[in-house]
């Protein structure tokens, strides 16, 4: 699996490392009205926001990453933004390895698999800058998850929901100019999440279907942005660190990924977009000894499926998405999509690969 995630951060470091000029991470995009009275005010660097004409006028999303990226932006001094984004998931056929195997064999060694799963977010958010340096961020996001099960012959469904974990999170630019800006990003994740999610009879659900990690959370992360004319690009790397075992006995596996787009400006108030990202993510830690297990024979005290066993839930994966971004100058509103697969990826199996997936938001920016 190593060899598999040194290729896919090599994938996308040549999609986005390419030697190009660079684009502001700021929202808005500052509107000259005096030259002479702001003549140091570019369309990308507007140092003087707090103190000339140029300050703020009109919103540009055009430098922005696609829907599915978050925390790619900063603010000016005084900026606010609310935003709402609903995603989805939908993963379907089990994997050991990079292969695709039959339910038969998902259940070699269980006494059942899981052969369908969709998971969906809503995603609430706000944003704020005290500084022309720094933004802060909090967003929480209320999940439904659905699973489809093969026990003994028979399909059942489960289905969890509720509140997921909330993150607060700060960014700071690391600097800008007229066509380029970076800023790195650190959020703290608390554990607002049910890891309690219960069956019918009694017992746990699946690591996947719970709502949250149960542990405080680190998400670091590095934002690089562009743009050259009517194209902007940029870059993003970001991981999630578990810091200590939940009440229920484990840690979910930290993860890292890497991603990079390309948009290109249709007009003054459209683009689309196109996106690569490399994932990878660790095996469970631990064992919540609540979950369902095999309760005779050979096998006894082992997981009763996949989906609950400690050492099928790490893998990677590359993803391939192409998207829409719509914008209103004057409003501040943005609305913008997102759809995408993968087109390659290896799972400590069994486990469900992901089928596709898509997010689609509205943020407002005054």
């Amino acid at each position: 699996m190593k060899n598999s995630i040194l290729s896919t951060a090599a994938l996308v470091v040549v999609l986005v490392g390419a030697p190009i000029p660079l684009v502001d991470a700021g929202v808005s995009a500052p509107v000259v009205k005096n030259s002479t009275e702001c003549a140091g005010c570019q369309t990308f660097d507007c140092t003087c926001t707090s103190s000339c004409a140029c300050a703020a006028d009109g919103h540009n999303y055009f430098p922005h990453a696609p829907s599915g990226v978050m925390g790619d932006h900063i603010h000016r001094k005084g900026g606010l933004m609310a935003s709402y984004r609903y995603m989805l998931m939908s993963m379907q056929r089990n994997y050991d390895g990079d292969s695709q195997i039959s339910d038969a064999a998902a259940q070699n060694g269980y006494m059942g698999s899981a052969a369908e799963m969709d998971m969906q977010m809503h995603m609430l958010g706000v944003m704020y800058a005290p500084s022309d340096k720094l933004t802060l961020m909090l967003m929480s996001a209320y999940k439904e998850n659905s699973m489809l099960n093969n026990m003994m012959g028979n399909r059942t469904k489960m289905r969890s929901s509720g509140w997921g974990d909330a993150t607060f999170s700060a960014y700071y630019g690391l600097y800008k100019k007229q066509a380029s800006s970076a800023h790195v990003g650190l959020g703290l994740s608390a554990p607002t999440g049910s890891i309690d999610e219960r069956m019918s009879n009694g017992a746990r659900m699946g690591y996947p279907m719970q709502l949250g990690s149960g542990t405080w959370d680190l998400k670091p992360s590095l934002t690089w942005l562009g743009q050259s004319g009517d194209w902007s690009y940029g870059s993003q790397v970001s991981a999630v660190l578990h810091l200590d075992e939940n009440d229920n006995g484990y840690t979910l596996g930290d993860s890292a990924m890497l991603t990079g787009w390309l948009n290109r400006r249709i007009n003054q108030w459209s683009a689309v977009s196109i996106r690569l990202t490399g994932s990878s993510w660790a095996n469970v830690d631990g064992r919540d000894d609540q979950m369902p297990v095999i309760p005779m024979g050979p096998l006894a005290g082992q997981p009763v499926a996949g989906a609950v066993d400690p050492d099928a839930r790490g893998g990677s994966r590359l993803d391939l998405s192409l998207g829409l971004s719509l914008w209103d100058t004057e409003t501040g509103a943005r609305f913008a999509v997102e759809a995408g697969a993968p087109v390659y990826q290896n799972l400590d199996g069994p486990q469900l690969g992901t089928e596709w997936f898509l997010s689609a938001g509205v943020q407002i920016a005054w």
